[in-house]
């Protein structure tokens, strides 16, 4: 099979493990994974090797602008403070103590290689963890520090790494130089990400073609990341602050149908690229392990779980420290300083799971002399890394809805998610007002026409009748112990959704008895669907 053909039977078996397994508790992330590890077990299945630039330069710029462009600055400034301990400072930690384990426990590895491995390992995958948090009810808080690190840490990650595979390559390292080169990356690729959101957020609103503006959105993570990652940096930073300057700033200015049709493209294209990515995790094992089969079991199985414990016990040792130290200074200044609950920075260290981008950063590394046992350390460095990521991901990934139960850590999601759809239904009712107060002043100024007033009075009905309507769910909001919002604004445009549905049957009627041709049934029912995404069909 060649490549096009490997990807189309990638996406096949996504589709096909999303559609068996769709009322699963279980996240699609993890399945695929130990769909791909199966499968790389069959006898006769294809090799498919995990192509590290294909991640690197595709993947990982069309997974971080879509998380940051769709990320709140507000929420992330309000949290930036631990956002940062954890996207720089733990990732130094962790690469520093994966360091120093690894050269110590595997002899024949040089510190610029344990230093590679340390770099690689160290970033958690926001993807991971979000594609996780879908399905289960983490506290916000806790979901925007992830999100929050998962966007940067990459870029701190990949900036070691590069640091780590120069030494190699040159023999040479200054701490003093690559200090300053970290400083000039963050500033210049944060200034890139911030000039190139403001030219391409104006650019896109004076365009009013929706297929331009898409188009656009599609090539600016790449125009946001190849540059810099070309220039030396790491061009994750400046896809993160293009992503979230658009998102933020613009992204309310475009027209509806453009917000639309974004949220829907990029959902798609979001899906599709997880899914190949956890699956060619998974379709790894087999090869990868064949390729150190020089090294003995009892050997790798120590080397892989020493690492594995270090990398998850030393987020337990950085986040506390992280969550809890700032606060007690910042009481000293300002009793309304509150401390977190235990149990966040608990799940927050729990949540640290790695993904397919550490394992692209491990094959990236160039073909190297080989070790004393005759190991090519490139082969040994990708299977440590599959091993963290197989314990982080699918071991921590499935067991975190059973921590989440046992520490009652969804009480405080469940919680919040009832005062967020109640702090929605007042914001409604605020909308309805807003409105009804225009029409009825627009009504004083158009009463010459009779029967536009009729127009404006129906309105005004309609908006007092659904005022009455969230007034009532807001009365009843404390009563439920559960919300189905999804029911619940069905039920507010209930007569405008059946009306609908009635002009789709009589349509397809028309198309069937041949009273209409194809050009004009999808124009109408081009018109239908547009009507029928504000009502939330």
């Amino acid at each position: 099979m060649d490549q096009i053909e490997i990807y189309v039977a990638l996406l096949g078996i996504i589709v096909t493990v999303g559609i068996i397994f769709s009322k699963v508790a279980i996240p699609t992330s993890l399945l695929l994974v130990i769909t791909g590890m199966l499968l790389s077990l069959a006898p006769g299945f294809p090799h498919v090797v995990l192509d590290p630039n294909l991640v690197l330069y595709i993947f990982l710029p069309l997974l971080i602008y879509q998380t940051s462009s769709f990320t709140s600055w507000r929420e992330i400034k309000s949290n930036f403070r631990l956002i940062s301990l954890l996207s720089v400072g733990h990732v130094i930690f962790i690469t520093c103590l994966v360091a120093v384990t690894a050269h110590a426990l595997i002899p024949d590895l040089s510190w610029p290689l344990a230093f590679v491995l340390g770099a690689v390992i160290s970033p958690p995958d926001d993807v991971a963890v979000v594609n996780i948090a879908q399905k289960i009810h983490l506290p916000r808080r806790v979901v925007t520090v992830l999100n929050g690190e998962g966007m940067l840490n990459d870029a701190t990650a990949l900036i070691l790494f590069r640091f780590a595979l120069a030494a190699i390559l040159t023999n040479y390292f200054s701490p003093a130089h690559a200090i300053a080169n970290f400083f000039i990356i963050i500033i210049g690729e944060t200034a890139y990400g911030l000039m190139l959101g403001f030219l391409l957020g104006e650019l896109r609103l004076k365009l009013k073609d929706p297929t331009l503006q898409m188009t656009i959105s599609l090539l600016t993570p790449f125009l946001a990341y190849l540059p810099p990652a070309i220039l030396g940096g790491s061009g994750v930073l400046a896809t993160v602050v293009t992503g979230l300057f658009i998102g933020n700033v613009y992204l309310d200015r475009f027209p509806p149908d453009v917000r639309l049709t974004a949220l829907s493209v990029w959902s798609t294209i979001v899906f599709a690229v997880q899914g190949i990515l956890f699956l060619l995790v998974g379709l790894d094992l087999l090869h990868i392990a064949q390729r150190i089969a020089v090294i003995p079991s009892a050997t790798l199985a120590l080397y892989s779980i020493t690492i594995i414990l270090v990398v998850i016990v030393g987020r337990f040792i950085w986040v506390y420290p992280s969550v809890y130290i700032p606060k007690f200074f910042a009481r000293m200044f300002d009793k309304r300083e509150k401390y977190s609950p235990w149990q966040f920075p608990f799940i927050i260290s729990w949540a640290g799971m790695r993904g397919g981008v550490s394992l692209a950063a491990a094959l990236a590394v160039p073909t190297l002399p080989l070790l004393a046992d005759g190991t090519n350390p490139k082969d040994l460095l990708v299977f440590l890394v599959f091993c963290v990521i197989i314990a982080t991901l699918v071991l921590q990934g499935l067991a975190l809805p059973w921590v989440l139960n046992v520490f009652g850590i969804i009480k405080y999601g469940m919680r919040e998610k009832r005062d967020e759809h109640r702090t929605e239904l007042l914001a409604r009712i605020e909308i309805t007002k807003a409105v009804s107060r225009w029409l009825s002043e627009y009504k004083t100024i158009c009463h010459s026409d009779l029967e536009y007033m009729d127009e404006v009075k129906f309105r005004i009905q309609e908006y007092q009748t659904q005022k009455k309507q969230l007034e009532e769910q807001v009365k009843n909001h404390n009563k439920k112990q559960r919300h189905d919002e999804t029911a619940e604004l069905k039920q507010l445009v209930h007569l405008s959704s059946q009306l609908l549905e009635v002009e789709r049957t009589e349509l397809a009627r028309l198309w069937r008895e041949k009273k209409i041709d194809l050009t004009l049934r999808n124009k109408l029912l081009q018109q239908l669907d547009h009507r029928s995404k504000y009502l939330g069909n």
